[in-house]
Parts: structure tokens; C-alpha cells; sequence
């Protein structure tokens, strides 16, 4: 299928189908991302899952948790956030319509949302300020670089172990979103 008819596909259809499709899309990406890095990602590797043992001092180990922390919070916060709005739309639109459709989507949309509230209450922020200025430490003193090193290696298993509580929240969010597009039957 090319590109063209997938686009004339996708316009064919009426406006709550289509932001319907496009937030299955993006939930779906949130949701199985988030499984396939806590299977073979940065984290993973971070704590020794992949290869082991990791090579790398804790300075790099937090720089590279740095790294991948930068663009997957991008990525992901704004996914949710526009998968939010696409399933808040779609149960706007839906709400004579099909105002099943119009429910499952509206809960698929806050729950998209439920990401940042999470992020707070699982204790997320103060892990991810701490990891951010040990990366960013250049410390020279050996015994402070020592005591950093065994910090670094509990903050990164830390921020996994909390991270995994957020995926029931991706879970549903998929969940609810794929509930909808069978209802539609148009997607």
C-alpha cells in the first residue's frame, strides 16, 4: 500500500474515525515502546540485564541514563499529551453519535494523562533531578566519586522499579483506545 492510498484511506473516513485512528496511533506507540525499553533499552542495560557486567563508571552510567532520560521524556510526555487530546476530541466528537464510543474514549484520553500526576506521586522527579547532577558532577574527589558511583547504580534500579508502576497506565490507556476502534469498525 503506498503512501498516497493509505492518506486517501485514512481522509475517506468521518472525523471522529480519524482522530480516533490517529490517537490509537500514538497511544500505541506510548504503550509499546515503554514495553519494548524496559526489555531491551538504555535501563536495562544500565542495570546489567543485557550484558553483564557494564563496563561503564557510574559517571557514565548517569550520563548515559542522561541521555536516553532527554529524549524519552520528550517523546513519550508528548505522545501522551497528544494521544490525550486526540481521544478527548474523538469522545467530543462521538458524544451523539455513539456515545459508548464517546466514554471509552474519553477514559482512554485521561488516563493518557495519568502519566504526569504518576510521575509525581510514584517519586519519579526528585530520582530524576539527583541523576541529572551526578552526570552532570565533575567531581574530582575520590571519596565523594566512591559514594556517587554506589548512588548512581540505586537511583537508575530505583527509577526502573517506580517506572514499571506506570505501565498499567499506558496499559489501559491502549487498552481502552483499541476497545473503541473495534466499536468504530471503521478504523
Amino acid at each position: 500500500m503506498s503512501t498516497t492510498t493509505l492518506i486517501n484511506a485514512i481522509t475517506s473516513l468521518p472525523a471522529p474515525s480519524i482522530t480516533l485512528a490517529l490517537g490509537g496511533l500514538t497511544t500505541a506507540y506510548v504503550f509499546f515502546s515503554n514495553i519494548a525499553e524496559t526489555q531491551r533499552g538504555v535501563i536495562p542495560f544500565l542495570n546489567g540485564r543485557l550484558i553483564s557486567p557494564v563496563t561503564l563508571d557510574d559517571k557514565d552510567r548517569a550520563k548515559l541514563w542522561n541521555v536516553y532520560f532527554d529524549s524519552a521524556a520528550k517523546w513519550i510526555v508528548g505522545s501522551s499529551i497528544v494521544s490525550s487530546l486526540l481521544n478527548l476530541t474523538t469522545s467530543y466528537l462521538y458524544r451523539k453519535s455513539s456515545p459508548l464510543i464517546s466514554k471509552i474514549t474519553l477514559g482512554s484520553g485521561i488516563t493518557s494523562l495519568l502519566i504526569l500526576p504518576a510521575t509525581v506521586i510514584l517519586g519519579l522527579l526528585p530520582i530524576n533531578q539527583r541523576l541529572m547532577e551526578l552526570s552532570e558532577n565533575d567531581n574530582d574527589n575520590i571519596k565523594s566519586l566512591e559514594k556517587e558511583e554506589e548512588e548512581v547504580k540505586k537511583l537508575i534500579k530505583l527509577w526502573e522499579e517506580k517506572h514499571l508502576n506506570r505501565l498499567p497506565i499506558y496499559a489501559i490507556a491502549w487498552s481502552l483506545n483499541m476497545l473503541a476502534i473495534l466499536l468504530d469498525g471503521r478504523v
